[in-house]
């Protein structure tokens, strides 16, 4: 072959090609070559490319799985929820803010009872509407009062359930100190209707003229006087017959009866 300006010419007269054109053909061979395959042995094959343009329909059809379980009823039970949540949170927060120490009953108290240093105590206890209580800051001012209604125990020192007892007009109230055997050995409780009877002196066989006996009104629990012999009890009665009383019991003549 002998060279030429349009590639290599052989023996037998026929022009072959040129060298550009041979290396043309060597570079597109090795483009068209295989590649090996960068992934491992047994690695799942990728997904081909979306084309540009066109939409994601797998993605498209999670959405809209997802927008179908979006049920009203529990979007209704979530909202009810956090709407529970606020209103126990602020009942929680009105009951610690409006908390307050009230008195109430340590052991129970008949109405026309002396309440004594124990029978109360303090408690706090939160909003309490409709229901009248007494702060605990006045437990000093009530001890040695008298009950006004009977007070039961573990329950809440009504406003007014203690002081002192209301007189009714024309009527005084007296305490007696009775010997023993002059007094019933049964309880007495408040409000007891009871007699006054006047017994004779020790030297005399009959009451004297005048004398006779005095409805009255228990006015609180009896008690033992600090001799540890006599009883003493409050009652009330009618204004009138106060002398006649005080002049009995002064002389120890006088004799207390329960009244059914």
């Amino acid at each position: 072959m002998s060279p030429s300006s349009g590639g290599l010419v052989t023996e037998d007269g026929r022009r072959g090609p040129s060298p550009a054109t041979r290396r043309a053909v060597s570079s597109t061979a090795r483009s068209t070559r295989p590649r090996p395959d960068p992934r491992p042995p047994g690695a799942a094959a990728a997904p081909p490319p979306t084309p540009p343009g066109r939409p994601d329909l797998s993605a498209l059809e999670q959405g809209n799985r997802l927008r179908a379980r979006r049920s009203p009823r529990w979007i209704a039970a979530g909202v009810l929820a956090i709407s529970l949540g606020g209103i126990g949170a602020v009942l929680l927060w009105d009951g610690a803010v409006s908390s307050q120490q009230v008195l109430r009953v340590n052991t129970p108290v008949a109405r026309g009872e002396v309440v004594e240093p124990g029978d109360l105590g303090a408690v706090t206890v939160g909003s309490v509407p409709g229901v009248s209580v007494v702060p605990a800051g006045q437990l000093d001012e009530l001890v040695g009062q008298h009950a006004l209604v009977d007070l039961a125990a573990g329950s809440l020192v009504p406003a007014g359930g203690i002081g002192a007892p209301d007189l009714a007009e024309g009527t005084v109230r007296m305490g007696l100190s009775l010997a023993p055997g002059r007094v019933p050995s049964g309880p007495l409780t408040p409000g007891q209707d009871v007699l006054l009877i006047p017994v004779p002196a020790p030297d005399d066989t009959a009451a004297a003229p005048g004398e006779r006996a005095v409805a009255a009104v228990v006015d609180g629990r009896p008690t033992v006087a600090p001799d540890g012999v006599s009883t003493l009890v409050d009652v009330t009665l009618r204004a009138r017959d106060a002398e006649l009383v005080a002049r009995l019991a002064a002389t120890e003549r006088l004799v207390l009866a329960r009244v059914s």
